[in-house]
């Protein structure tokens, strides 16, 4: 029995209810939206994982319970990480991150992968010495100095900026800046205070692609290419004055050129991907944006963002979650064999049986001295 725990609660998303699948009879009533007649996602992939794999068993969970995920193979990830404890209270993060630093409680992604995503600015640079282009950006971490960040700026010839903390997500308390502005030191300054909680930042010049181009989300599950979505990032950097016609809220179509130019950075991004396990992560949602120079030609788009557990994944636009499936099954397959073949597996095994064989002698001796002679 492969035994698999999916981790969420924060993410939302949700699995229409047509068309109809057997799997649906499985999810908890509380799962499902009348409404909106959707199911919840990570209870419906568990669901889904049971129904076409016969001897799995995968349990949805909100809580991080020792016990229980000690009892699982592999415990995923889905729509929560550590970033979401971090935001409650240092209390909740530090319990948190003990529990997903001991690794007999075999959660996925380990830290190390997690810190990775989390650190944007440093997989940004990291990323650009390996060739993928990424906007003009330079790093604020320990010298917030207002004056040095603008006078940087003024370097680089940059019109407008924004600032993007790392430990954030779901573009919370990203801020563009106009150099214009005669209030700009000041609202620099009010800014750097009022989230003075994050580690550090990353600074970039507005690009002017995002008023018109389309940014390109996408998705690569155990290291291959499986879909990707296109979506316009302009209200998050632009005024409504700034934006050419209203910022759409639907999902739009690139050609076939520009798609080509996603997966081929795409492949770089897995490749030089600083994993754990000898294989490629389960899945990372790879965000591209335009264009490079600071043009509107759409031959050049660079790398934008990386993301992982409690990313959105557009359930709703692309019927994808027999992709998940497979992924989800696929990883925790490849996870369990490794993790049986690890040191620290061979010697709690080693004990075990070393254990078992003491046992089984004491009962043989007891026997022994109980069976009357003859």
């Amino acid at each position: 029995m492969l035994k698999i725990g999916l981790i969420g609660g924060q993410l939302g998303e949700k699995v229409s209810e047509t068309p109809y699948r057997k799997w649906m009879e499985n999810v908890s009533p509380g799962y499902y939206d009348k409404e909106e007649g959707a199911y919840l996602f990570e209870p419906s992939l568990a669901a889904a994982i049971e129904d076409k794999y016969k001897g799995t068993e995968v349990k949805y969970t909100t809580t991080l319970n020792e016990t229980q995920l000690q009892k699982n193979d592999v415990n995923f990830l889905v729509g929560k990480n550590l970033l979401n404890y971090w935001e409650k209270s240092p209390e909740e993060y530090k319990k948190a991150y003990n529990i997903m630093k001991n690794k007999k409680n075999n959660i996925y992604p380990p830290l190390k992968e997690q810190f990775f995503l989390y650190n944007k600015g440093d997989y940004l640079k990291y990323y650009e010495k390996k060739g993928i282009p990424i906007a003009p950006t330079f790093l604020i971490k320990k010298n917030r100095n207002v004056k040095t960040i603008i006078n940087t700026v003024k370097k680089h010839n940059w019109e407008a900026f924004v600032m993007k903390p790392y430990y954030a997500y779901a573009n919370a308390s990203i801020k563009r800046f106009d150099m214009h502005d005669p209030k700009l030191f000041t609202n620099v300054s009010k800014y750097l205070d009022k989230n003075k909680k994050y580690p550090a930042f990353i600074c970039q010049e507005v690009m002017v692609g995002f008023m018109t181009k389309w940014e390109v989300k996408s998705f690569w599950i155990n290291g291959k290419y499986a879909y990707h979505i296109s979506t316009k990032a302009c209200d998050q950097v632009f005024d409504e004055d700034d934006i050419y016609g209203e910022c759409p809220d639907d999902i739009g179509e690139v050609n076939d050129k520009i798609v080509r130019q996603v997966k081929r950075y795409g492949k770089k991004v897995i490749q030089y991907y600083p994993s754990d396990k000898p294989s490629p992560p389960l899945y990372l949602r790879i965000d591209f944006g335009c264009c490079g120079g600071n043009t509107l030609n759409t031959s050049k788009y660079f790398l934008n963002e990386i993301e992982y557990a409690g990313c959105g994944i557009y359930l709703e636009i692309k019927n994808t979650l027999s992709l998940w499936v497979k992924g989800y099954y696929e990883k925790a397959k490849e996870l369990t064999n490794y993790i049986k073949r690890s040191p620290l597996h061979m010697r709690q095994v080693s004990r075990k049986n070393i254990s078992r064989r003491r046992t089984t002698r004491r009962k043989s001796i007891r026997s022994r001295k109980r069976t009357p002679r003859r």
